[in-house]
């Protein structure tokens, strides 16, 4: 099964990618279209206020590919 984390600047992906890791699987860390639409899993790391993560999404682009 092919796990992608949202790479988008922010969130607690160290954690992540550990607990994952706990449970067999690898995550792949990620800012790409392409790799995030084709994943079976999508995560999409958060630690904070929401409106600083939306921010960094809309700087990277990856508002458009993740519906709110």
């Amino acid at each position: 099964m092919k796990v992608v984390i949202i790479d988008y600047g922010a969130g607690n992906i160290k954690s992540i990618q550990f607990a994952l890791e706990r449970l067999g699987f690898t995550g792949i860390l990620s800012n790409n279209w392409d790799e995030i639409k084709n994943a079976d899993k999508v995560i999409f790391p958060g630690v904070g206020e929401a409106s600083a993560a939306l921010k960094k999404l809309k700087e990277s682009k990856l508002d458009t590919l993740i519906p709110f």
